[in-house]
């Protein structure tokens, strides 16, 4: 009798049930979650969030136990303040004390050699008048050029302390001091890292580990769902699949959402699937359906877990 009715024009326009129903989809809205979790073992020393609170990104969310971080830190700037002492040693040259020695050593050569030096004159001058013999004059110079060269083998080595090391040794121990100041930022970075701080604005999901557990990259202490951070996963039947490409915007519907809700399409799987149990009903019972990923709009309202509908495109005929 319905379909009599239908086929009146008029009576077809009034009722809206004569109409073939739009195509829709059926999915869910998923979270993007951030884990928080600490980049090396640690144990959780305090909390600073709960379930459900609001927070702002660099808000501190736990601390862990510092004491290792700390000692660690501690050893690694010893190590570079040891590696800068050595660098200065070698561009420096001896100790001042050392240089003093060495002036004084010169300062004795440099007397003794003009002493050598009057007794070479003296014995030279009496040897042309006889009065010393041949021997004793070649002794005289002798003395006078061995108090020279102990002079000239003083001021070489006085010019060797004043110089600094070999460049060589020079380049090795700031290689060293670089390599210092790496351990020492790498230490002084694991040691900030014991206080994990939001990387987002966003909602305190849950609260995974409390104070006295253990924490470490695999073992993160909170999960953080930032703004925004949600999106629709959706079933298309195999019929409306070809209607829909990325970038499609789709109209969203939920129980007791606002109106005018809208998601863009970020992928659309290339296989199709079976209809996962989470989304099956009389209504939407396709054998096959083609998983869509969607973008809800900025400021939307959707929450993890809600179910949705899209309306699709009519597909063509």
């Amino acid at each position: 009798m319905m379909g009599f009715f239908c086929a009146l024009p008029v009576i077809s326009a009034l009722l809206g049930s004569c109409a073939p129903p739009s195509p829709f989809a059926t999915g869910y809205v998923e979270g993007e979650f951030a884990l928080v979790a600490p980049v090396a073992v640690a144990q959780i020393e305090s909390l600073s969030v709960s379930r459900g609170d609001r927070v702002e990104k660099g808000d501190v969310l736990a601390r862990l136990t510092q004491r290792d971080a700390e000692i660690a830190l501690a050893e690694a700037e010893a190590s570079l303040a040891r590696a800068k002492a050595a660098l200065a040693n070698l561009t420096e040259g001896k100790r001042p004390e050392e240089i003093r020695v060495i002036e004084a050593a010169l300062a004795s050569a440099r007397a003794q050699a003009a002493e050598a030096e009057r007794s070479r004159e003296r014995i030279s001058s009496l040897a042309a008048r006889g009065a010393a013999t041949t021997a004793q004059r070649d002794d005289a110079v002798t003395a006078a050029e061995v108090a020279n060269a102990r002079v000239a083998q003083t001021e070489a080595d006085l010019a060797v302390a004043r110089l600094p090391a070999r460049p060589q040794e020079i380049a090795a121990a700031e290689a060293t001091v670089a390599g210092a100041v790496a351990a020492r930022d790498s230490a002084l970075w694991h040691l900030e890292e014991r206080t994990l701080l939001a990387a987002a604005t966003g909602t305190v999901f849950d609260v995974i580990r409390i104070p006295g557990e253990i924490a470490g990259p695999t073992a993160p202490v909170v999960s953080l769902l930032p703004d925004g951070a949600v999106k629709l996963r959706l079933y298309v039947p195999e019929i409306a699949v070809s209607q829909i490409a990325v970038g499609s915007m789709l109209d969203v519907r939920c129980d007791a959402c606002p109106e005018g809700l809208r998601a863009r399409v970020t992928y659309v799987a290339d296989e199709a699937e079976f209809t996962p149990p989470v989304i099956y009903s009389l209504e939407n019972r396709q054998r096959l359906v083609y998983l869509i990923e969607a973008q809800p709009d900025a400021g939307s309202p959707l929450k993890p877990g809600q179910i949705v509908d899209v309306a699709l495109p009519e597909p063509d005929e």
